[in-house]
């Protein structure tokens, strides 16, 4: 309840006017049954009711100021005022006249605030006086304690709605929602801060004039339809629309409508609070672009991808997946990984996740197989990785499957090709090398920048520098046969270095090499004389060409070399019988017949 400063002042005036009409009667109507006395209390009482509006009008910091200045007021008001004193109890809180006490001679009365007992009010006096209509009280003091229990009440009750009013001022200026009343023909009445802030009028530029300033020319209607739903007693809670700022730009916002009613509970009038929701529809816009981007890479990703429960079960998968195991999106769901994978492969890829979930491991990769719905196997390369909600606890594994049968058949392949091969390598019967004639080539690329041209010459002058060529040359492998050639019997006797293998009536065909490796030549045939590891001599003819790929570095050469001395052997005999025989037809033969 509230009570205005105008009609404060109104009753100051009435009774002042009415004491002046009572002063007058005593003076003048001697005639009337009313002693002087009771007149006098009359007084006394509008006196006293005077003073407390004038109180109760003041400005104060506590209503405590104002309780103990009523209390202070209150003996004098009664018909013994020396012998009088008062006190009020107030929410707990006592306040009384220095001389108080309590005795059997005093009257009280309740104060009520909002329809609930919060104190009250009591006059005593110290001794004992004549009787009255009420013990020794007068009529007119009952009727006076009972209209100050009932100010006390009001100023308080006047008090709280202040409060209340304040409290509601501040909340609605520190919201960050724009809240503004309007009448019921849409005409702005009210208009807090945020409201400046979202709709870019201030206060002084819009109260007074439409509401409808604030749509945009395509919701043009709508707010007089709205305000028609209140007109009609309806509230609007939640409607997402758009809205005009000052500058002209639109902005989405959430908005309430509330009827405004009197105290007949007549509509006069509409509460609109509305909420910026730009930001928040640019990130549900954003959002959502960001799930149809995910979605379309979940479900057109070139791998198989699941988000599988911690139990193993699959939780969602996408075509790819469906199309490497052959089962549909619906039947997968019906599945856990370990269904598809091996058994052999099970422990493994269990052990991997249970360190994951153990924090041991952030993610894993693993080659495993799976089983194909028409039960033949795919082989498949598993990325796991664990998701986690906003605590840090697990959640789900992301599960990326790569189909690598194709590459498994390759590499199989390649393994049985290395193999095969490999065996022709080794036990071929023919003397079969790999080596690496780089240095060799770097050596030769070095004289050439020196100036020199004519190798022939210069390696024949040198035979220092093709002695350091052969050294140079490095021996990457090499086969059985080779072994047997050269009489070693490791691998690592051999390994020792290539000049042991060429004695010094080997080098001028050593230099015939070096010659054609710097003509640019990557493959050549020549015979010399190699040497065993026993140093018995033996002649080969050594087949010589770089690698695919390795022509221009020699890192890379394939030499193969064979045996034939014993051919060379059969050569000399039959030249020598051959020659015996010319001799002998021409006389010239020294042997004996």
């Amino acid at each position: 309840m509230s009570v205005s400063i105008d009609s404060i002042v109104t009753d100051a005036e009435l009774l002042r006017a009415r004491v002046a009409e009572l002063q007058a009667q005593l003076l003048k109507r001697i005639d009337v049954p009313v002693t002087v006395e009771r007149l006098s209390e009359r007084i006394k009482e509008l006196s006293t009711l005077y003073r407390e509006s004038y109180l109760a009008d003041q400005n104060r910091s506590t209503p405590g100021d104002y309780f103990y200045e009523v209390v202070a007021l209150l003996p004098l008001g009664w018909l013994y005022p020396d012998d009088c004193c008062a006190r009020l109890l107030v929410n707990g809180q006592t306040y009384a006249t220095p001389n108080f006490a309590e005795t059997a001679w005093q009257q009280s009365s309740t104060i009520v605030v909002q329809g609930r007992e919060i104190g009250m009010v009591t006059v005593a006096y110290l001794a004992e006086h004549p009787l009255a209509d009420e013990g020794p009280f007068l009529a007119e003091e009952r009727s006076l304690i009972n209209e100050i229990a009932k100010r006390i009440g009001q100023f308080i009750e006047r008090r709280q709605t202040d409060t209340a009013r304040r409290h509601l001022a501040a909340i609605v200026e520190s919201t960050e929602d724009a809240i503004l009343s309007e009448s019921l023909d849409g005409v702005v009445q009210t208009w807090n801060t945020a409201a400046e802030r979202i709709y870019g009028y201030a206060a002084r530029e819009i109260i007074s004039k439409s509401v409808t300033l604030l749509e945009p020319m395509a919701r043009r209607g709508e707010m007089d339809r709205l305000l028609q739903r209140i007109r009609d007693g309806y509230t609007i809670e939640q409607l997402e629309t758009r809205r005009r700022r000052k500058d002209g730009c639109e902005i989405d916002i959430l908005l309430n409508m509330y009827p405004i009613r009197d105290d007949h509970g007549r509509i006069v009038g509409a509460s609109t609070i509305a909420r910026d929701i730009s930001e928040r529809r640019a990130v549900e816009a954003s959002l959502r672009e960001n799930d149809e981007r995910v979605r379309y890479t979940f479900e057109q990703a070139a791998v198989g991808i699941a988000q599988v429960g911690l139990d193993g079960r699959f939780l969602r998968v996408n075509q790819k997946l469906s199309s490497i195991v052959g089962y549909s999106q619906d039947e997968l769901l019906a599945h856990s990984v370990q269904d598809l994978i091996h058994p052999t492969d099970r422990a493994n890829e269990r052990a991997l996740i249970e360190d994951m979930l153990a924090g041991r491991l952030a993610t894993f990769s693993q080659e495993v197989r799976y089983f194909h719905r028409d039960g033949h196997l795919v082989w498949v390369n598993l990325t796991v990785s664990l998701a986690r909600d906003y605590s840090g606890q697990p959640r789900t594994l992301i599960v990326v499957t790569e189909d690598i049968s194709q590459r498994k058949k390759a590499e199989q392949a390649l393994a049985d090709s290395e193999a095969r091969f490999r065996g022709l390598f080794e036990y071929s019967p023919i003397s079969l090398w790999e080596q690496d004639f780089s240095e060799v080539k770097t050596a030769i690329d070095g004289f050439r920048a020196q100036g020199i041209s004519d190798f022939r010459t210069y390696f024949e002058q040198h035979a220092e520098v093709v002695a350091s060529c052969i050294a140079q040359v490095r021996l990457i492998d090499f086969n059985k046969t080779s072994l047997t050639l050269y009489g070693a019997e490791s691998r690592e006797e051999l390994v020792a270095g290539l000049d042991r293998l060429v004695p010094a009536e080997g080098y001028p065909l050593f230099t015939e090499e070096l010659v054609w490796i710097a003509e640019g030549r990557t493959s050549f045939v020549w015979e010399g004389v190699n040497c065993k590891l026993s140093g018995e001599r033996i002649h080969v003819r050594l087949h010589w060409s770089a690698a695919p790929g390795y022509e221009h570095s020699l890192a890379s050469v394939l030499v193969a070399v064979e045996d034939i001395t014993a051919d060379r052997q059969t050569k000399d005999v039959l030249h020598a019988s051959a020659l015996h025989s010319h001799m002998i037809s021409n006389g010239t033969s020294s042997f004996p017949v």
